[in-house]
């Protein structure tokens, strides 16, 4: 029986033996099937040079070494067995670097504090002396601003809420300027059928629109910015909101807020109270926030300095007088930009200066009369202001 175990144990070690030798085997042969070559192993080369001399082929000629690429090495077997090799990490696609857009009505302001809040601390506040700048006492309310440094120079009430009459226009003009910009399919050029309801509009401050005629889109606006017609307002409100009014009065709303102008509400593109909803409302503030975004427009400032310009051709030729008398070579400068008046507002003007490269934009309100009081009291303010801004730049 001895005998005849140790027969079955030799028996079984021999096959056990022969089961870890196929293994290797196996496995020796996988791994050399995924070896790189920079893995091939150097006998391998010996071999195949240490052949005898007669099966030797005669000696090629010499062939520069292969210098060794730059490569990430592979991982190997073991990598490839358990996913560790190389993979490639997908490219992050470079950024779109958008153009800078082009505007064909707008010039965007190369003043590096266009926007900024306003600074008070050194403004001259409330009335003058009648020595000093006379007539202050006739304003509502008013400011004025040297919009490169953003330095209040004078303000009088300039936060109180005030009737502005046709300064709103300076509004329905802005939106309009960038209806255009946004939608390149219309111009200035783009005709504009006029509608039946502009025979609404009270019989004052007109261009005599007539429902029969089709114009031009620029008549209507430099109406609007030199004679201040009423009834081009309201057209121009019923262009740009497809027929509605209201709508385009919203996306006026929605621009002021959007400018910071808290102060404002409107309630007709044109200025004229409306009989339910009362005046359109703002502050010589805001009205100094909306004035400098007009001066992007540079045909805005062709219009706001035309002191008479015609519309329509032939015998319904229509002469537009612009309504700032300020617009003057006596004093020069000034390129705006809109005046107003109604019984509620009184006379009042929001008007922009440049001298010697200096920016002075400024609001008056609720003067009772625009040739011995509003008028007037801008033109003393304007002077009055470019020597105050003189001196405190000395002072710096």
């Amino acid at each position: 029986m001895n005998e005849v175990n140790r027969a079955r144990w030799k028996l079984l070690g021999g096959i056990f033996l022969v089961i870890i030798l196929i293994h290797i085997v196996a496995i020796s042969c996988i791994v050399a099937t995924h070896r790189t070559p920079e893995e091939e192993p150097a006998a391998t080369q010996t071999q195949q040079t240490a052949a005898p001399a007669a099966q030797q082929q005669p000696a090629a000629p010499a062939v520069p070494e292969r210098q060794p690429e730059n490569k990430k090495k592979s991982g190997g077997f073991w990598s490839w067995l358990f996913g560790g090799g190389d993979k490639q990490q997908p490219e992050s696609e470079p950024e779109e670097v958008r153009p800078p857009r082009v505007y064909r009505y707008k010039k965007p302001s190369e003043n590096p504090l266009f926007g900024k809040p306003f600074n008070y601390a050194l403004a001259k506040t409330g009335d003058f002396s009648e020595k000093e700048v006379p007539g202050s006492r006739g304003a509502t309310s008013g400011i004025m601003v040297d919009l490169g440094t953003r330095t209040v120079l004078w303000e009088k009430n300039s936060s109180k809420q005030v009737p502005i009459a046709s300064m709103v226009k300076m509004m329905t003009l802005l939106v309009a300027f960038e209806a255009l910009e946004d939608n390149p399919s219309l111009s200035l050029e783009s005709p504009v059928k006029i509608s039946p309801e502009v025979l609404k509009v009270a019989r004052t401050g007109i261009v005599w629109l007539d429902p029969r005629e089709t114009l031009p889109l620029s008549d209507l606006m430099k109406a609007a910015a030199i004679k201040s017609a009423n009834d081009a307002a309201v057209q121009i409100a019923l262009f740009f909101g497809n027929g509605d009014q209201e709508a385009f009065i919203t996306k006026m709303n929605a621009k002021a807020l959007e400018l910071g102008m808290t102060g404002t509400h409107f309630v007709s593109p044109c200025g004229l109270p409306d009989r339910k909803k009362g005046n359109s409302l703002s502050t010589a503030r805001d009205m100094v926030l909306l004035g400098e975004r007009l001066l992007e427009y540079p045909k805005y400032l062709e219009w706001s300095t035309t002191k008479l310009d015609y519309m329509r051709t032939g015998e319904k030729r229509t002469m537009l007088n612009a309504t700032n008398r300020l617009i003057n070579p006596h004093w020069p400068g000034v390129d705006g930009l809109k005046t107003g008046y109604t019984d509620d507002a009184g006379y009042c003007l929001t008007f922009s200066v440049l001298r010697d490269g200096r920016r002075i934009v400024g609001c008056v309100t609720g003067f009772p009369s625009a040739r011995s009081g509003r008028d007037p009291f801008a033109r003393k303010l304007i002077d009055w202001g470019y020597r105050r801004a003189a001196e405190l730049e000395q002072k710096k």
